[in-house]
């Protein structure tokens, strides 16, 4: 979709139609959430901001959730609206908003201007400002946030308005600029920076008298009006119109003469910097970011932790200072590493500024004597200079770094101070300034993505310094992304990995990087001892930390996901080292030296968690294992991880599952590692314990693949005899083990299935009692195996269950049962039963999952309402955040959409679905998916070549979801065939989908399969056609009424055969069993000539 609010707010959709959005307080929400696109915004905030100027509702929260819904509803899945405690997010592209596009082309205009690309320049304003259609949000009335924002965008509009017009004068246009500066200085008539432009552009233009009125005019204004004078700067302007030093475009200057004597150079400030040999990369908006703090704040401090390249982007900062400055004007760089007394400070400061010692001081301890103190010294050189110092490295003397500055910016009214540290200075008036790492790319970026990462181009650009033919390809941008990834995007970090591509293949070196303190060991020999080692940066400061902060450093390296404070609190408090009331004191001490880092939600609602980066975890780990408690700290944080996952599971299947979910999810990384250590120390109990709490938040589609291969290695832990008081979970392992392994026989899986089933039957434990259990109960009835009738039982005995959750799945599992069986009436019933219910609980993904079946029902039935409720579950399951099901319910609608002819809009969903994926099985099913879609729009050899193309990897699936797709693909196969021209491979495909049906599955994916082979016989075999859609209603137990591949089907059959021969081959497949159906197929596949279906 795109959006646009430089003007009346509109929204489109990628068509170009227009998606209405009715009512002021529905637009005004929309417009403050687009003002940050996939971020959360407060509840609060976006209530002040909706209802402002008018009484707030008594319950507010409950009246925006409302209003959200409704917002929900209006943008539709194209724009996922989340909900949570803390506020709202609409997750969308920032570039789908006209205003992000502005500010960004602005952005890339003003730098293109700064660097002397004015033409450019020039074409990037031009585009921003024709992003406007008028002024912004001029429908969202003079109240509220959204006026607020008009207010601000209106002068933005404004400032970048007149960036342009003076940088067409700079390009002297000024005959093109001159007509709208003068209807913008007519309009504003008081303001100096559109009477500047009119009077330049006059005096460019030969208008002297002009130039000359126009300034008179804003004189005589400002003097009657507002009792003021024009600016210096005016009058200076004035002043050089006067002497004819502003006057009409020169001509083209010819070639000059050479000057008898060379020129003097300009005056330029003193810029005293360290000279860099390499090139500066990535951090272009940091360094604007401290230009514009300099020019507010005295003091700024830039923090970090070492290596995140605080020292470099103080230089460059200060080169651009100086570059802005008069020539009175000067940047000193002050290195304070090398020092290790405070007492040397002041010492320091001299000889950056190039100033001699006073007679009689005390070089060793700077001790004043007759000459007087050296800070006096300092002060008389910077009293009446706009400098700039810059003091690099204060970690170590923070406290005299302080002192030393607080008594220089009391006595230098114009100096202002750049500080370099791992902490901050702590003293009145800093600003400070965390220096964040380099952007990194997600795991799976592509090469044609990952160069637009700065951690990528830096590591590129270090990279071809050791070997120039290195660039960033398909074949190495996996390993690229890693070591970014693994390193931090850390500068120092990257710069040390790249060099050492001079012996190592990149591959190799991402490979080896858990060993990265022995492997980055070949650092600058030039750079300062605590830079030329990963091992070395991060040894200075833990030298500058006391026992409780190494302590609780040590310790936080169990954490591999970050954690909350209570997490911290209980486990950084084992023993008397730290007391527990005492953790959190430690804790913020090593946030101020940026060991470890805070992420604080923007809006404060939800809390902070706690991580470090994985270096400095690394180096925590090996400190944790030479201090000899490692197990007491790890078996803590196991304690803490089982206690939490065991509260948060019921939770899952709430109204309240989201939070619940987010949560979880920044726990995800803290529970891997903690089952990882408990199978590795062979302690299965508690392994056994913490899969079986979290077991529920795996199977909602939160890396299945990972659950599988945890419960593999488990059950290898554990052996042939599970711990008695852990059989219930230990079942439970076992069958998600058997459901998920890449087993190529599906006798071995549901034989894992079953064994999973005896072992809880003899513990007396119940499969309704437990969730996952249930499901796989279910499951093993569709599977067959004599299992039919005993999972009918237990859906009847859970539909009794106390818990509302385990009544709503009862019926949703007790639905599935009976639509494979073959009662669909029934099954119908169960399904739209269990939706309902799964509603009035706000479980999102037990919706999800009836959505699913109630949209095949409609299918039958009704295709407007299939496609309402296949939007619908990709909405809560944007909201729950599972992609896979997302994707899923993406192809559903491409194949409904493709069936009624609308072929680019299936082509769409299938794009958005491929982007969705999240592992291969889902990604199977949307290559399926596409494949149809390419059928339906008679792009056969496409289809063909899509499925052909899925051989291996359907041969390759676990065998239990094989069976349920790989009757699916050989019958798109026969279809594919038949429409070009092979019948003899038509058949044979029909024919062994057919196989591929279990006797169990008598019901819809019969049906399904039965109606495709009708579609592959209909043309040459019309009779054979109706007997199998006769058939494909009786085992379904439901008419297929509106599918329209069906009902083209049908239609083509009666007119070949007429109303009376149709009927009858209708009726004789009705009466067919499923077995005899099978003889038919397969002696029809011999044949290869059209005959009665006998």
């Amino acid at each position: 979709m795109r959006f646009s609010i430089l003007g009346p707010l509109a929204v489109y959709t990628a068509d170009g139609a227009a998606v209405p959005v009715g009512g002021l307080r529905l637009r005004r929400l929309l417009v403050l959430l687009l003002l940050t696109p996939g971020r959360t915004v407060g509840s609060e905030r976006l209530i002040r901001g909706v209802w402002a100027g008018e009484p707030e509702p008594e319950s507010a929260g409950n009246a925006l959730q409302a209003l959200a819904s409704r917002l929900r509803r209006a943008l539709g899945a194209s724009a996922p609206l989340h909900g949570d405690s803390a506020g709202y997010r609409l997750e969308v592209d920032a570039g789908s908003v006209d205003l992000h596009r502005f500010e960004d082309l602005a952005r890339c205009g003003r730098r293109a201007r700064a660097e002397g690309r004015l033409q450019e320049a020039d074409e990037l304003l031009g585009e921003a400002l024709a992003l406007w259609r008028g002024p912004a949000l001029s429908d969202l009335g003079e109240t509220g946030g959204a006026a607020d924002v008009a207010v601000r965008l209106a002068e933005s509009r404004r400032g970048i308005l007149l960036e342009r017009l003076a940088l067409r004068l700079d390009l002297g246009r000024h005959d093109d600029a001159l007509p709208e500066i003068e209807a913008l200085a007519a309009r504003e008539p008081h303001d100096e920076r559109s009477a500047e432009l009119l009077v330049r552009a006059l005096s460019a233009a030969g208008r002297q008298a002009d130039a000359l009125a126009a300034y008179d005019r804003l004189r005589r204004g400002l003097a009657e009006e507002l009792g003021l004078d024009p600016s210096p700067h005016m009058q200076r302007l004035h002043l050089r119109l006067l002497r004819g030093e502003l006057h009409s475009e020169p001509p083209a200057p010819a070639r000059p003469e050479p000057p008898t004597e060379p020129a003097p150079p300009p005056a330029r400030p003193v810029k005293r910097l360290p000279h860099i040999l390499t090139s500066f990369v990535a951090r272009e908006d940091e360094v604007v970011q401290v230009g514009g703090l300099l020019r507010d704040e005295r003091l700024v401090t830039l923090i970090g932790p070492g290596g995140a390249g605080k020292t470099r982007l103080s230089i460059e900062a200060g080169g651009r200072f100086a570059d802005e400055r008069p020539a009175e004007s000067g940047v000193w760089f002050v290195e304070l590493a090398p020092l290790r007394d405070g007492a040397d400070i002041p010492h320091a400061l001299l000889a950056a500024l190039g100033l001699s010692e006073p007679p009689g001081m005390s070089l060793s301890s700077g001790a004043p004597a007759a000459g007087g103190d050296i800070i006096d010294r300092v002060v008389d050189f910077l009293a009446d200079r706009d400098a700039l110092l810059i003091l690099d490295n204060c970690e170590h003397l923070v406290a005299e770094s302080a002192q030393v500055a607080e008594r220089l910016l009391a006595r230098c009214p114009r100096l202002r101070l750049l500080a370099t540290s791992r902490e901050p200075l702590g003293i009145a008036g800093e600003r400070l300034l965390a220096v964040p790492s380099l952007a990194l790319p997600p795991e799976t970026t592509t090469a044609r993505d990952a160069g637009d990462y700065a951690s990528v181009r830096l590591f590129v650009e270090r990279a071809r310094a050791v070997d120039p033919d290195f660039a960033l390809d398909e074949h190495n941008a996996e390993h690229v992304v890693r070591i970014c990834r693994e390193l931090d995007g850390m500068p120092l970090a990257l710069e040390l990995a790249a060099a050492r591509l001079r012996a190592i293949p990149v591959a190799h070196l991402a490979s080896r990087l858990s060993d990265r303190f022995r492997l980055l060991t070949n650092g600058n020999r030039f750079a300062l001892p605590q830079h030329q080692t990963l091992q070395a940066v991060v040894d200075w400061s833990w030298e500058l930390l006391d026992d409780a902060e190494r302590t609780l450093l040590r310790r936080l390296s169990v954490f591999a996901g970050g954690a909350a404070l209570g997490a911290v609190e209980h486990v950084g408090s084992q023993d008397a080292a730290i007391g527990e009331r005492d953790v959190w004191s430690v804790l913020f001490a090593l946030v101020d030296k940026s060991l470890v880092i805070a992420d604080v939600a923007e809006d404060g609602g939800s809390e902070p968690r706690y991580r470090m980066l994985e270096t400095v975890r690394a180096y925590g780990a090996q400190r944790l294992a030479e201090s000899g408690e490692e197990p007491a700290v790890r078996r803590a944080h196991a304690d803490y991880t089982l206690d939490l996952w065991t509260r948060a599971d019921p939770h899952l299947r709430r109204t309240e599952q989201l939070s619940w979910l987010a949560l979880l999810r920044q726990e995800h990384d803290n529970l891997t590692a903690a089952l990882r250590w408990a199978i590795g120390r062979g302690e299965v109990s508690l392994a056994l314990d913490l899969l079986h709490a979290s077991c529920w938040y795996w199977q909602m589609g939160n890396s299945w693949a990972d659950l599988v291969r945890l419960c593999g290695e488990l059950l290898r832990a554990v052996g042939e005899r599970p711990p008695a008081d852990r059989i219930v979970a230990y079942a439970h392992c076992l069958a998600v083990h058997s459901l998920g392994a890449d087993f190529n026989a599906r006798d071995i899986s549901v034989k894992g299935l079953l064994r999973a089933e005896e072992l809880l039957a003899e513990s007396g434990g119940r499969p309704e009692h437990h969730p996952g259990l249930l499901m796989i109960a279910m499951l093993l009835g569709m599977l067959g195996y004599d299992r039919t009738e005993r999972s009918a039982r237990l859906a009847e005995t859970a539909a009794d269950h106390p818990d509302p959750w385990i009544r709503a799945a009862a019926q949703l599992f007790g639905g599935l049962l009976a639509l494979h069986s073959g009662e669909g009436g029934e099954g119908r019933r169960r399904v739209l039963t269990a939706l309902e219910r799964f509603r009035t609980i706000g479980d999102r993904w037990g919706t999800a999952h009836a959505l699913t079946m109630a949209a095949g029902l409609y299918h039958l039935t009704d295709l407007d309402r299939e496609l309402e409720l296949l939007a619908e579950g990709d909405t809560l399951a944007a909201e729950i955040g599972v992609g896979g099901l997302r994707s899923q319910f993406r192809v559903r609608r491409a194949m409904g959409l493709a069936g009624r002819g609308r072929i680019e809009p299936a082509r769409r969903e299938i794009a958005e679905a491929r982007t969705l994926a999240a592992d291969s099985d889902t990604r199977l099913f949307c290559q399926v998916g596409a494949a149809e879609v390419e059928y339906a729009a008679g792009e056969y050899a496409a289809a063909r070549e899509m499925v052909l193309a899925l051989s291996a990897e359907v041969a390759a699936m676990n065998a239990v979801l094989r069976a349920q797709i790989e009757p699916v693909w050989l019958a798109l196969r026969s279809r594919i065939a038949m429409a070009l021209g092979d019948r003899d491979a038509a058949l044979a495909d029909a024919a062994a989908a057919w196989r591929m049906i279990t006797p169990a599955m008598t019901g819809m994916p019969c049906a399904d399969v039965l109606e495709q082979l009708a579609e592959v016989l209909h043309r040459e075999w019309p009779e054979r056609a109706a007997v199998l859609l006769g058939c494909a209603e009786a085992v379904r137990g439901l008419p297929n009424e509106a599918d329209p591949a069906v009902v083209r089907v049908r239609a083509r059959a009666r007119g070949s055969l007429g109303a009376a021969a149709f009927d009858r081959a209708f009726a004789a497949g009705a009466a067919t069993a499923p077995d005899r159906m099978g003889a038919w197929m397969d002696s029809w596949a011999g044949e290869g000539s059209p005959e009665s279906a006998g």
